[in-house]
């Protein structure tokens, strides 16, 4: 990726500096990454109705802890879920609830 340098969490911060919006599709490595650095503002989930069995997972272990606040949800007609959520800081141990 020649866009990004060798530190990630300047090249993506320029980067946000320049676009309204930056997507990652795809990549799980890359938004670990991201999370960890504290620069994802949104996240858009899309469930399907599939059981897979082994897959890499999206929020495997070493993720950050984040709470995230739901911003929209649709449910088409197969049963697929598009979920969007905005990051909310850091979540209280011990309590699911998420800051109004």
């Amino acid at each position: 990726m020649e866009w990004i340098g060798d530190d990630l969490a300047e090249s993506i911060t320029t980067l946000k500096g320049h676009h309204d919006e930056i997507h990652v599709i795809g990549s799980l490595d890359l938004l670990q990454s991201l999370l960890g650095f504290g620069l994802v503002d949104r996240l858009n989930l899309w469930v399907f109705p599939l059981l897979l069995g082994s897959v890499k997972r999206v929020f495997a272990e070493g993720t950050v802890p984040t709470a995230l606040r739901l911003t929209e949800s649709v449910t088409y007609p197969t049963g697929t879920l598009h979920l969007t959520y905005e990051t909310a800081g850091v979540p209280t141990h011990g309590d699911l609830a998420v800051e109004q």
